[in-house]
């Protein structure tokens, strides 16, 4: 269990990932892809960006046809720094 919060980082044109400092994000970033983060990345989210309505998927990348946010995922995703979401989030 981790005693920071964790805070949303976009670390690409796409990718989302929980983490603790944007450092951590840009080293589970590096992590998954193999590559640094481009300049300008990692970058904290505002509150307007984790409040906007995003369209829901399900566990097989299909749209629901609900919505969501990324406040919602993060509250979802739980305590360990990881992936978030990607691609038209």
């Amino acid at each position: 269990m981790h005693d920071n919060v964790l805070k949303v980082y976009q670390c690409d044109d796409s990718d989302l990932f929980a983490a603790e400092s944007a450092e951590q994000a840009a080293t589970l970033y590096r992590d998954m892809t193999g590559d640094d983060p481009e300049y300008g990345y990692p970058r904290e989210l505002t509150d307007a960006e984790l409040d906007a309505p995003q369209p829901e998927f399900d566990e097989n990348e299909n749209r629901t046809g609900g919505t969501t946010s990324v406040r919602q995922m993060l509250a979802e995703h739980g305590n360990e720094p990881g992936w978030l979401a990607g691609s038209d989030w």
